[in-house]
């Protein structure tokens, strides 16, 4: 058995390679939570509903689709009594994951509407701001590519804010030009560039699933990731420093000829004002600060038991 919870894309292409060698796949949406589960419509459940499919789904297998209603006396570990409703698929088509897994790799966001009665899913492009949804027989899903982060700076601030945003879902690149300080940067925390900033923001094109913080404490590397972050699509842009540096950033960014509605845009300075000092700290701000912009879009995700 193996259970998928990680970004909708990646999933996807784990179903697509299962499929390819001739397993059993299963798909789970989360469709609708009661209670204190601490799960929405759309999200996956978390490893502790791979076991759960395993013994439980057996039931289901009359029928290529069916929504299943469970708690913690079936089995699940959600705490006071919460309630989850899954939507349960055996073995979808494969030319439709397929299909599906290229629109998350054009970076698209995706509708996928099923009727849980019968018939095959349906696909469409879909705005980043629909919402998950069930009517009568009918669950639409939203789902879109995987968060991006991009951090200016490789410092102990970006050090813990990458470990944090991965636990986060995002996929985290770093852009630092200074050959010591790229130096200092653990692996495994992301991609590391030497592109100077704005190389670095033009190479991602920023969407509304990408982050551009910076962190460099060097006002030209802070500026020229700004300068090309602010009119992107990024659905958040931040500057590390004080309230008086990030007046004066804004004046420099205004004589460069930026629209003054896109530098209003960034936020300075970065993250939320938890009375933070260590670097720690400030990461925990920036991080909480992501979380609230991004739950402003809204997104699905999915999770998978493969047999």
């Amino acid at each position: 058995m193996t259970t998928v919870d990680r970004g909708d894309g990646a999933a996807l292409g784990a179903l697509s390679r299962w499929q390819a060698q001739g397993l059993s796949v299963r798909l789970a949406t989360v469709v609708q939570s009661y209670g204190s589960a601490p799960y929405e419509a759309g999200t996956p459940a978390g490893a502790c509903l791979g076991s759960w499919i395993k013994t439980r789904t057996g039931r289901i297998k009359e029928r290529r689709v069916a929504v299943v209603t469970a708690g913690s006396a079936d089995g699940l570990d959600l705490p006071c009594g919460g309630r989850l409703e899954f939507l349960i698929e055996d073995n979808p088509e494969s030319d439709h994951v397929r299909e599906w897994h290229t629109g998350l790799g054009a970076r698209a966001c995706v509708r996928r509407t099923i009727d849980t009665a019968g018939g095959r899913p349906l696909l469409a492009t879909a705005s980043a701001r629909e919402s998950c949804r069930r009517t009568g027989y009918l669950w639409q899903g939203i789902y879109g590519p995987d968060w991006c982060l991009l951090l200016v700076g490789a410092d102990a601030i970006g050090v813990h804010l990458a470990r944090i945003a991965q636990t986060l879902g995002f996929s985290v690149t770093v852009s630092e030009p200074r050959a010591e300080h790229r130096a200092g940067f653990p692996a495994g925390l992301g991609t590391v560039t030497e592109a100077m900033p704005d190389d670095a923001v033009m190479a991602l094109q920023p969407d509304a699933r990408t982050a551009v913080v910076t962190l460099a404490h060097d006002p030209r590397l802070d500026g020229l990731g700004l300068w090309a972050a602010a009119p992107s699509a990024a659905f958040y842009v931040a500057a590390l420093g004080s309230a008086a540096t990030h007046a004066g950033r804004y004046a420099r960014l205004l004589s460069l000829g930026l629209d003054p509605a896109a530098v209003l845009r960034i936020q300075g300075p970065a993250g939320l004002a938890i009375h933070n000092r260590t670097p720690a700290e400030i990461a925990a701000s920036i991080a909480t600060a992501l979380v609230s912009r991004k739950r402003c879009e809204t997104h699905g995700r999915i999770h998978f038991h493969v047999t």
